[in-house]
């Protein structure tokens, strides 16, 4: 519905929408059945309504971290609308503060999807909380949404090159523009790779290329960003992110016959793939 509104009204949301909800249900047939999905960056409810229609299926539920107040009250009128109150929760505030309520409420390796829909320069931080917290379950499933733009550096030289995750990402377009690539992350978590016990260490030129990917978010934030110098920026990061050795498999959404976008990710390498049906 909020799809064919955006597309009636000739709107522009920042939400993953069309061929990013097909990665998100592709993530969640990867993983099988997750009982909890955890995701930061609620904005107006999409991705959680989602997710929590077909978790709920199984009982399953959704976590979500949304800063904005005035957001997040929009998005529990979007879940109240769908039915789907029982089985998504809203937290306000900055995920910083709310990550330790999760330790607090949850037991360790509970998160079986961890949703990264915020400020990319940041995810690398939550990451490291949560893990370090052992919140992730075995089989976790991290997913970051717009790492290539504006950029998440940091998250994907950890989850592409330094740290215990197997990444793919998906490249397409974003929602309602037909010109500027971005991708969407898909990493597997690795609990028994020895660099499990790595601590997190990021790079200069990760952290510089991250300080580049903050000017242009802020540059979008305050005045108008053409779709030519998103161009520009999206394939700069490609060449940096390859310079640092963040090179990871890459996949494209396709159409089906009903015109629904679909998207193959590659399963898990260290378990059998499960049987069809």
């Amino acid at each position: 519905v909020i799809e064919t509104f955006i597309r009636e009204q000739e709107l522009w949301l920042k939400l993953a929408g069309d061929e990013k909800g097909a990665v998100i249900d592709a993530a969640i047939a990867s993983h099988g059945r997750p009982m909890l999905v955890v995701e930061v960056g609620l904005y107006v409810g999409y991705s959680s309504t989602r997710m929590a229609s077909q978790l709920r299926a199984w009982g399953g539920k959704v976590i979500s971290m949304e800063v904005d107040p005035y957001h997040a009250a929009i998005a529990r009128n979007t879940i109240e609308w769908a039915g789907l109150s029982d089985y998504i929760e809203v937290w306000v505030g900055h995920s910083e503060n709310l990550i330790p309520r999760l330790c607090e409420r949850l037991p360790k390796k509970s998160i079986d999807i961890l949703f990264f829909d915020q400020q990319g320069t940041k995810m690398h931080l939550d990451l490291d909380k949560i893990v370090s917290a052992d919140m992730l379950s075995d089989t976790a499933i991290i997913m970051g949404d717009n790492v290539l733009r504006p950029g998440a550096p940091q998250l994907m030289y950890w989850t592409c090159v330094a740290g215990p995750y197997e990444t793919q990402v998906i490249s397409l377009k974003e929602f309602k523009e037909d010109i500027v690539e971005d991708w969407i992350s898909i990493s597997y978590f690795v609990p028994h790779s020895p660099k499990a016990s790595l601590p997190m260490v990021i790079p200069e030129a990760v952290e510089q290329l991250a300080h580049d990917t903050e000017g242009i978010r802020w540059q979008s934030v305050e005045q108008k960003v053409t779709m030519e110098q998103w161009d520009s920026h999206s394939q700069r990061m490609r060449r940096q992110f390859a310079a640092v050795g963040i090179c990871p498999p890459e996949a494209v959404p396709w159409q089906d016959e009903q015109g629904r976008s679909r998207v193959h990710i590659n399963p898990r390498s260290d378990r059998p793939v499960p049987p069809a049906g």
